[in-house]
This record gives structure tokens, sequence and C-alpha cells, in this order.
């Protein structure tokens, strides 16, 4: 197991905190992550199914790429503005 710091924003961030720690298992991935946030934050489903993930400040297409307790993780809610 290992435990995973998530960064969050926007809405995220008023909702739930600047940041977040789960665990998940070794090489878990982003899919894996966002699953057990929507556990752990049910309140936040819809927001953070919508959301966005960027690993080491790069946005990431493909929720199946694992990630490590090393990487940076932030995910990143719809916003608008003008």
């Amino acid at each position: 197991m290992m435990t995973i710091k998530i960064l969050l924003f926007a809405q995220l961030k008023e909702k739930l905190n600047t940041s977040c720690w789960i665990s998940a298992l070794e090489q878990a991935s982003l899919t894996q992550l966002q699953n057990t946030l929507v556990e752990t934050f049910p309140e936040a489903r819809s927001v953070i199914e919508a959301s966005r993930f960027a690993v080491n400040q790069a946005y990431v297409q493909d929720l199946s790429q694992a990630v490590s307790a090393q990487d940076e993780i932030a995910l990143i809610p719809p916003v608008s503005g003008g």
C-alpha cells in the first residue's frame, strides 16, 4: 500500500480542502484513485467524475495510467470564467 497526496482546486478545494491523502495499492491507476475519491467523498461524486487529472503538472487523458507516491497528482474540476 502507498499513501498518495492529491491536490485539489476550485470547487473541490472549497468542498473538501486544499488537498487530501488516500491509500492505494502500489502502482494504482488514476481510475482507481478516482473511484477511491468517489467512495470517500460521495457528496462530490459528480464533480470528481467531471474533473481532469494532472500528473507531474501535465494533464492525463488515459486514466489507466499508473501513478506512484512520488508523483504530484492534481484533480482539476471544470471551471468557467471570463
